[in-house]
């Protein structure tokens, strides 16, 4: 899947711009990889927890996910968890950006509420976005995928104090 982002900002601001369009690659590679297992996910299982991917200073997007210790399992128990392992990791590791994935419900203005997967970028130099691929599920079986589009967003995991970006 190839990812064409159209922007949608509440407020537009030259530097967020410049900064977006500079980092714009990392932000893709996080974005397809997270994309393309969550659909997998959802043809596969019909729902997903929240995962997780990381790009490292090399240039390497690894996978990440998060499970509490007991058997009943739900994506508000995860989250949690996931963004937590996600901060030792940037903490620990030399790691430029973070991407976590979730399934949700989206509103854009003046629309009706649609699913969408979620994946929300956060880079060390202080970009974050949140980039949705809405999709629906089809009346027999499978799932259709509209054109994905990206919010501004405030970061959610804070993987990098301010001072590091």
């Amino acid at each position: 899947m190839r990812i064409g982002l159209n922007i949608v900002r509440q407020h537009t601001m030259a530097e967020a711009d410049d900064l977006y369009a500079e980092l714009k690659p990392d932000v893709a590679l996080l974005a397809q990889a997270l994309f393309e297992l969550s659909e997998k996910f959802l043809r596969d299982q019909g729902n997903f927890l929240p995962h997780a991917a990381v790009l490292t200073d090399g240039g390497e997007v690894k996978l990440v996910a998060a499970a509490p210790t007991n058997d009943a399992t739900t994506s508000t128990e995860v989250l949690p968890l996931l963004h937590d392992g996600l901060r030792v990791q940037a903490k620990e590791g030399a790691l430029r950006a973070i991407g976590v994935s979730e399934n949700v419900t989206v509103t854009l203005q003046g629309q009706q509420p649609t699913k969408a997967i979620k994946v929300l970028f956060e880079h060390r130099r202080g970009l974050t976005v949140a980039l949705y691929l809405p999709f629906s599920k089809k009346l027999l079986r499978g799932y259709v995928v509209g054109q994905p589009f990206t919010l501004a967003a405030e970061p959610e995991v804070n993987a990098w104090d301010k001072s590091a970006a």
